[in-house]
């Protein structure tokens, strides 16, 4: 990324669907697994059916 590299990973403690679209874009490099905001973004999107996860778990981001 060209940005300012993140440096704050912590859980939100309120997250709208759009505040979660943003953190997925911001952290885009930070893998789901070792990233709690962005997880928490992702179960956020999931919940509100703008994020379909993938039948089969693959590597990646």
């Amino acid at each position: 990324m060209l940005d300012i590299p993140v440096i704050d990973h912590h859980r939100l403690p309120i997250m709208t669907a759009d505040c979660a679209h943003f953190i997925m874009r911001k952290h885009l490099e930070c893998p789901t697994t070792t990233c709690p905001v962005k997880a928490q973004a992702k179960h956020r999107l999931i919940k509100a059916g703008r994020l379909i996860p993938a039948d089969i778990a693959h590597m990646g981001f």
